[in-house]
């Protein structure tokens, strides 16, 4: 695929990590591969042709969703270019897959995925070995959640203190657009289930996405507070239903599309289905582990994230975490 002069890229970088959702752009056709919908200073979402999220991200947080990227060159330079996406990428920029001409070095029989990703006036080089992420989560055994029972009042008040630090319009420290929501939905999903959760039930489920409808696409942001608050309560609740094996993944669906934009739809989907980026997965596998101080730690980090995103995650893993254990406990 020959670029114009007009058209010829300003920076390029490298591919350091592919996310494991993406491993099929190695192989896949020259040409369009998805569209740009958003594009941030560190960041820019593309919707690919399959309907999947893939972040393009200058950060090194590691993700089945994301490609991370080293820094950006200057095409004209060896010099370090200015590390962001802005003036680069634009919303509605094609991705393009480019194959690279095999070299003569290869080894008879071998088959070279070696691509270029064209995103604006930025090329990604793909070069082999590629290092793909997949998540490891480790799998749930009942008696770690017990080492959780008596630090419910520490672990909230974590969140709250985390929550105050930072700018209003998360679910603990509310603004116009946040008020209520929480409460709300504590007292709803009490009210729906009188008052005794059992989440490995099956009207569980009807029950709980009717609550959590009510959360989708509130709050200020990118992410809506309420979606981030979604994703991190099902990450959770889905993963202690699964390694239990005491239910099936519990998915937003097309009445929660309608609520919210796009990528948080696809952001609360992924998390759904267990597809976390490598901080989440630590808090996770603290839980597995039984390591309330890890989880801490995790929640700390994983807090600071966005405006409210973080925190809101947070927030919903760690009531699904003890509504999960109030409705195991004996």
């Amino acid at each position: 695929m020959a670029l114009m002069p007009s058209e010829s890229p300003t920076i390029f970088t490298t591919c350091k990590c592919l996310g494991s959702i993406h491993r099929n752009i190695t192989c896949s056709k020259e040409g369009s591969f998805g569209t740009v919908v958003s594009v941030f200073n560190k960041a820019v979402n593309i919707k690919t042709n399959e309907d999947k999220l893939l972040v393009l991200t200058l950060g090194t947080v590691r993700s089945p969703l994301t490609i991370n990227i080293g820094p950006f060159m200057d095409c004209s330079s060896s010099e370090p270019s200015s590390n962001s996406f802005l003036g680069f990428v634009q919303i509605n920029d094609q991705v393009l897959v480019i194959k690279k001409p095999r070299s003569n070095n290869d080894v008879a029989g071998q088959i070279s995925n070696d691509i270029d990703i064209r995103v604006g006036k930025c090329i990604i080089l793909v070069n082999n070995p590629i290092h793909f992420f997949e998540n490891d989560i480790l799998k749930l055994k009942v008696d770690k959640l017990e080492k959780f029972i008596d630090y419910r009042q520490i672990l909230f008040s974590v969140l709250k203190e985390c929550a105050f630090s930072q700018q209003a319009g998360s679910l603990l420290n509310p603004d116009t657009t946040t008020e209520g929501l929480l409460p709300n939905f504590l007292n709803s999903i009490q009210e729906e289930n009188h008052g005794s959760i059992d989440i490995s039930s099956g009207m569980f489920t009807d029950k709980l996405s009717r609550c959590l409808l009510g959360l989708c696409g509130r709050g200020p942001g990118f992410t809506p507070a309420g979606d981030d608050f979604i994703g991190g309560f099902l990450a959770i609740i889905n993963w202690i239903r699964i390694s239990l094996k005491i239910g099936l993944r519990i998915v937003p669906g097309p009445e929660y599309r309608k609520l919210t934009t796009w990528t948080s739809f696809k952001l609360m989907e992924s998390n759904a289905h267990g597809l976390v980026d490598i901080e989440i997965q630590d808090l996770i596998n603290s839980i597995a582990r039984g390591d309330v101080l890890q989880y801490i730690d995790s929640v700390r980090l994983i807090a600071k994230r966005g405006h409210t995103s973080g925190i809101d995650f947070a927030t919903g893993a760690t009531v699904g975490l003890y509504l999960a254990i109030d409705s195991l406990k004996p």
